[in-house]
């Protein structure tokens, strides 16, 4: 776990190292040569051929000028007129001239999609494969035609939307189809498929849209009061995090309690600095029991139900700070998350703008789309890492255990060889040791969906979530589950509130 994009409550705890992670030119990553061509290159290719030269780009808005995105710097167009006003920044093929001496920037034209133009360069053998591929893409080139138009509509850029969508449910079905032993039909598959997700992320931003009201950080802040630090008694920083649940029932990972009794830990609660950096007065409030702490009980999953008792005023935690609800509906791959908890024993922050890259339910198409976007995060790896790739590819198909609907349906569940086999959330959330047992939450419902247990290592050096890189969360679906069948007394608890699937 690392942290990255944490977000206090009053005061930062880790802002110093922060500040040192979150360099945009530090988390950046240079796109591919064949997807942007780089500024030098561009020169190069215009001092040959300055009458005109195709080449891959992004057209994009800075201020009142038109640009020309290149892999490294952003060049201005000249004539600003030769593109339609409502598809910038798609990524497309494009025809660029030089200026005369003294005019600043680039002449554009012959702008094309690049998804179609990159299926037009396979060979008619190849393409042939994929019949129904091959159509969706002739009729996503026409519409991508009289979008691109100097004079397109609002209506073009809703035909181009829906031939994209067309285009991409096409390539998936024809994914699906495939032997695993065609290596070359699923490669030519992934890079059409990564390609038309750049033009969707154009076009709808791929659901990551990180704006919100200002009354969703009151929610957050209210939430947050119901996480606690478990602390060994006589230590003076905690050891993990907690979630209270009820009246007096809380939630943390099994691997947080070690070999303790009840009477040895402690849940503090306000365990918290103010924008000056001062210690907030903290509430601490005895562990009464712990329960499900056999693998059997659990079904070896990484949690426990803990039974919190009064503080030394008699006063039960659920009557002092907010028991938190807990949603049964399944979290999809681009859900936004928000984690609290302690990272490195420090004071309560909340770890903010997550996703969720793999979830822990996946319908067979979404897994289809699932395995395209893990196979094409190692397609930029070269030849000789193959034994790596099929051990990594490996590692994902073992993962994802195929499962049946009553309905005769088939559908994934993510569970993790990585990750000792626990039932998996994957997402880049980037938390350190010490958050452990934190409470994962559904930033549209603001409910907990999970249980942080485990991800990637602690580390100063930023890393690309995907496959390769991800946290681990433990669906909270799975937790409800089991404490139903082996303590259903749980549901007794006047404070418990649980939000179903529906």
């Amino acid at each position: 776990m690392d942290c990255r994009r944490c977000t206090p409550l009053r005061l930062r705890a880790a802002a110093l190292l922060l500040s040192a992670l979150a360099s945009p030119l530090a988390l950046a990553q240079d796109p591919p040569q064949r997807q942007r061509i780089s500024s030098r290159a561009l020169q190069g290719e215009l001092r040959q051929r300055p009458q005109g030269v195709t080449v891959p780009a992004e057209i994009t808005q800075r201020g009142d000028r038109l640009v020309l995105q290149t892999a490294d710097a952003a060049v201005p167009v000249v004539n600003p007129g030769a593109l339609g006003q409502n598809v910038r920044q798609l990524p497309v093929q494009v025809v660029v001239s030089d200026t005369p001496a003294g005019v600043e920037g680039v002449r554009i034209g012959a702008v094309k999609l690049q998804a179609t133009e990159r299926w037009r360069q396979l060979s008619p053998q190849q393409r042939s494969k994929f019949g129904n591929v091959d159509a969706a893409q002739r009729r996503l080139g026409a519409a991508a035609e009289s979008a691109l138009r100097p004079n397109a509509t609002p209506a073009d850029l809703g035909r181009l939307r829906q031939a994209v969508d067309a285009t991409e449910r096409q390539v998936l079905s024809a994914y699906r189809s495939l032997p695993p032993s065609q290596r070359s039909e699923q490669r030519v598959l992934v890079e059409q498929h990564s390609e038309l997700r750049r033009a969707k992320k154009s076009l709808y931003g791929l659901n990551r849209d990180d704006r919100y009201p200002p009354q969703a950080y009151e929610r957050i802040y209210a939430n947050s009061r119901g996480a606690f630090a478990l602390r060994v008694r006589g230590e003076e920083m905690p050891r993990c995090s907690a979630v209270l649940i009820g009246e007096t029932l809380a939630l943390t990972n099994n691997h947080c309690i070690l070999e303790d009794l009840p009477s040895e830990l402690e849940a503090v609660f306000d365990y918290e600095d103010d924008l000056d950096g001062r210690h907030l007065d903290s509430q601490v409030f005895p562990i009464a029991d712990i329960r499900l702490t056999s693998e059997e009980e659990r079904d070896n999953l990484d949690f426990v139900l803990l039974e919190l008792g009064a503080n030394p005023q008699g006063a039960l935690p659920g009557a002092v700070y907010p028991p938190q609800c807990l949603s049964l509906k399944p979290v999809r791959r681009d859900d936004p998350l928000y984690v609290i908890g302690f990272p490195l024993g420090g004071p309560r922050t909340v770890h903010d703008n997550s996703y969720v890259y793999f979830p822990f339910l996946a319908s067979a198409d979404e897994f289809a789309e699932i395995e395209i976007l893990v196979r094409s995060e190692f397609a930029t790896l070269e030849d000789e890492q193959q034994s790596y790739i099929d051990g990594k590819l490996k590692e994902f198909i073992d993962s994802y255990r195929p499962r049946t609907a009553a309905d005769g349906s088939r559908y994934y569940e993510y569970v993790s060889v990585r990750f000792g086999d626990q039932p998996t959330i994957g997402a880049d959330s980037d938390t350190y040791h010490g958050n452990s047992g934190s409470p994962v939450y559904s930033r549209r419902n603001h409910a907990v969906v999970g249980l942080l247990f485990d991800g990637q290592e602690d580390t100063s050096q930023p890393w690309s979530p995907g496959w390769r890189a991800h946290e681990a969360i433990l669906p909270i679906g799975k937790v409800v589950e089991r404490l139903d069948t082996v303590a259903p007394d749980w549901r007794s608890d006047p404070r418990l509130c649980v939000r179903p699937a529906s």
